[in-house]
């Protein structure tokens, strides 16, 4: 996965927590997981980076329309099958890991239809 890839991921991953209006602690546990599992290979400090994802997730999470375009922008850089199978497998055990609610499956939905056709 490319650094571009992570930090879309990474962006993803911060704003799925908030697709329901409830962050539990198994989900920032899970994202914290991720973030360790998917490494970083950035001069820009990984914790800062963090910390103004949340800030553009909640910023996000305000309205529909800014969650659907941030979806779409974060997802055009997954273009090959594999990348898109990781970024929707990572997503989709975060939404999981509490229950999936109708908020989060409308998410997964709108990530998976945001994708771009793979290019192989």
């Amino acid at each position: 996965m490319t650094q571009k890839n992570r930090e879309a991921l990474f962006d993803l991953l911060t704003l799925s927590i908030y697709a329901d209006a409830h962050v539990s602690l198994t989900e920032e546990r899970l994202v914290e997981s991720a973030f360790i599992a998917e490494g970083w290979d950035s001069e820009y400090p990984k914790s800062l980076f963090i910390e103004e994802s949340f800030a553009r997730a909640r910023e996000a999470a305000e309205s529909d329309d800014a969650m659907f375009d941030y979806i779409n922008e974060k997802a055009q850089v997954f273009t090959t099958k594999a990348a898109q199978k990781e970024v929707l497998g990572v997503v989709k055990s975060i939404l999981k890991s509490d229950g999936e609610t109708p908020e989060e499956n409308e998410f997964y939905s709108l990530l998976v239809q945001a994708l771009p056709k793979p290019t192989k």
